[in-house]
C-alpha cells in the first residue's frame, strides 16, 4: 500500500509541474520574437495566447520531433547499408537526407565524403571528377571542424591531398594529427613516411620507418618499410 501511495504522489507531483504557470514560456517568448520582428515592446496578453497554443499542439510538437529523429536514423542506417553494397550514389544522397536534419553531425560529414569520394575516383569527365573531389575536400573539413578528435577525415584528408588533389604538402598537418591518436597505425606512417621523403625530410622518414618496424606485426608493412629505409640508404650514397 505503501508503494502505491508514493506512486500516486509522483504522479500527482509530474501531473502539477505539467501544468505549472510557467510551463512554456520561454518558447512562447521566442516564438513571439519571430513573429513581432522589430518589435521593442512585449505583448503580454499575446504571449498568454501563444503559450496555451503550444500547450494543446504539445503532443504533436513532439511526435514531429520523434519522428524527425526516427526519420534521420533511417537515413543513417540507409545510408550505411548502401556502401556495404558499395552503391555510393545512393548512400552519399542517404547521408545528406540525415544531414538536413542533423547538420552538426561530423560523422555524416564524413561518410558522405567518402561515398562521393568512391564516385568521383571513378569519373572519366576529368571536371566533373575534379569539382567532385574538391565536394570531397569541402565534406572531410566540415567534419574535422565539428568534431576535432573524431579521426578518419584527417586521414582521409591526406590521402585526398596526396593521390587525388595534387597538393601533397597539404596533408602533413592532417598525418601529424592523425598519427598524434592512432599511434601505431601502419598504413598512415607508411604514408607519412614517404611525404616526408617528397618533403626532402629524410631522416625524420627514417625515423618514422623504423618506428613502424617497432610496432607491426604485420609482414608486408615490415616489407614495405624496410624496402623505403634501403631507398633511403641508397640514396645517401
Amino acid at each position: 500500500m505503501n508503494a502505491i501511495r508514493i506512486l500516486c504522489l509522483v504522479l500527482t507531483f509530474l501531473t502539477l509541474m505539467s501544468c505549472r504557470p510557467g510551463r512554456n514560456r520561454d518558447l512562447a517568448e521566442r516564438v513571439y520574437e519571430l513573429e513581432n520582428i522589430g518589435s521593442s515592446e512585449e505583448d503580454p496578453e499575446k504571449i498568454r495566447e501563444i503559450k496555451k497554443e503550444i500547450n494543446r499542439w504539445e503532443k504533436e510538437l513532439n511526435d514531429a520531433i520523434d519522428a524527425a529523429r526516427h526519420t534521420g536514423r533511417f537515413y543513417k542506417t540507409l545510408g550505411l547499408k548502401y556502401m556495404d553494397y558499395k552503391m555510393f550514389g545512393p548512400a552519399a544522397r542517404s547521408f545528406s537526407r540525415a544531414i538536413e536534419i542533423t547538420p552538426e553531425n561530423a560523422r555524416l560529414y564524413y561518410y558522405r565524403g567518402v561515398a562521393n569520394g568512391r564516385l568521383a575516383v571513378s569519373r572519366d569527365d576529368a571536371v566533373q571528377k575534379a569539382e567532385e573531389l574538391l565536394s570531397v575536400e569541402k565534406d572531410y573539413l566540415r567534419a574535422v571542424s565539428l568534431e576535432s578528435r573524431f579521426m578518419p577525415p584527417y586521414y582521409s584528408l591526406a590521402v585526398l591531398y596526396i593521390y587525388e588533389l595534387g597538393r601533397p604538402f597539404e596533408a602533413a598537418s592532417y598525418l601529424d594529427k592523425y598519427l598524434e591518436v592512432e599511434r601505431s597505425d601502419g598504413r598512415a606512417l607508411l604514408l607519412y613516411g614517404q611525404l616526408l621523403e617528397q618533403m626532402g625530410r629524410q631522416e625524420e622518414a627514417v625515423d618514422i620507418y623504423r618506428k613502424l618496424l617497432s610496432l607491426t606485426d604485420f609482414k608486408a608493412e615490415q616489407e614495405q618499410a624496410s624496402v623505403y629505409l634501403e631507398r633511403i640508404r641508397e640514396e645517401a650514397f
